[in-house]
């Protein structure tokens, strides 16, 4: 039987055992570590599906896919493909969630997206364990509040230039709960971004784009993003990407003296004065036919913390169908670790 790798078995097998064996080391990493340190705010609100992980969680520029329907809405016109995915995730701290996708910007001069991000578990509340007895501790949980997040987006091209326009449901738990109660205080909102992009020349790609606007009664669980980002790629071998993120930041996890939400609280109290900025360089590499290697690393800086994270993937790819494992480091001091599983596979029509 002929092979659909342009390499022999034993390299094909090779390369495959390296891959778990580097896929089962990082896991265990995570087992031993992986409740020594939170991230700044819950790891589900920043992650956007796909391979974006990978890449350091914020791709405004180097690939569309399902990831762009959040991060930037206008990359999905930039390539031809009608594919699904999904992802499954360990984040740093919180519970298990996953993201499931579709793109389409093949059928119709429009392109258009659809992401949908669901939790395994029940939320346990804003107080984590140890705060429930003493209440004088200030640890608040990274578990993020959110029970559904779905976001739709729509690109069309404009000679060399993409514009594209989204939008989103939330459904979060409220952030006045505690472990004690049952769970029923539930929020919805609608958030609303746009994209814009441009096929500079063959090789340099730019973009700029912003998601949950227009959040006012989400704004706890859906904080508003700024993106800006460009890329270089070289043919089909490998690319670098340079991407900015603003993000409003979240008293309620990175106030200077966080304290918990009370009856009369809302979440339109929770904006902060002082953003978060975000400076990120990633890369990927194609190895043979077979394997993608990712590297990515960036510099994080806020009112309350200047943290140095990195990420990594790796991506088996065979034809139309795209398997890889991702993790990221909120913060690279730290031993958490923030794992994921994805499978992306491009229909034929």
């Amino acid at each position: 039987m002929k092979l659909p790798f342009n390499m022999s078995v034993k390299k094909n097998l090779q390369l495959f055992g390296y891959f778990i064996a580097v896929m089962s080391l990082m896991s265990m990493t995570s087992g031993a570590y992986g409740n020594q340190a939170n991230p700044a705010i819950p790891e589900e609100y920043e992650t956007t599906g796909g391979q974006s992980l990978a890449f350091g969680g914020s791709v405004a520029s180097g690939f569309g896919g399902v990831s762009s329907v959040r991060s930037n809405p206008a990359l999905l016109a930039m390539d031809k493909e009608y594919a699904v995915s999904g992802s499954y995730h360990w984040p740093a701290a919180g519970r298990d969630f996953y993201q499931l996708g579709i793109v389409d910007s093949k059928t119709s001069s429009i392109a258009a997206g659809f992401s949908y991000t669901g939790a395994m578990e029940n939320y346990q509340g804003v107080a984590t364990s140890s705060q429930a007895t003493n209440p004088g501790m200030m640890d608040l949980s990274k578990d993020s509040p959110v029970v559904r997040r779905a976001s739709l987006a729509f690109a069309v091209p404009v000679g060399r230039f993409f514009a594209g326009l989204g939008g989103g449901l939330v459904e979060a738990q409220s952030p006045a709960e505690t472990l004690t109660e049952d769970g029923s205080q539930k929020i919805k909102g609608f958030t609303m971004g746009f994209g814009l992009a441009a096929q500079v020349s063959s090789s340099v790609r730019l973009g700029v784009s912003a998601e949950n606007l227009a959040n006012r009664k989400v704004r706890f669980a859906a904080p508003t993003f700024y993106r800006a980002a460009a890329s270089y790629s070289f043919a089909d071998v490998a690319s670098i990407n340079l991407d900015w993120r603003n993000r409003e930041n979240i008293d309620l996890y990175e106030g200077v003296s966080p304290t918990l939400f009370t009856s009369s609280a809302t979440p339109a109290e929770t904006k902060s004065a002082k953003p978060e900025n975000f400076l990120n360089v990633s890369t990927s590499v194609k190895v043979y036919d077979l394997l993608r290697l990712i590297a990515a690393t960036g510099q994080l800086r806020s009112d309350t913390q200047n943290t140095t994270r990195i990420a990594g993937g790796l991506s088996l790819v065979n034809g139309n169908f795209n398997f890889s494992y991702q993790a990221l480091k909120p913060d690279a001091s730290k031993d958490s670790v923030h794992h994921s599983l994805a499978l992306a596979l491009d229909v034929a029509i």
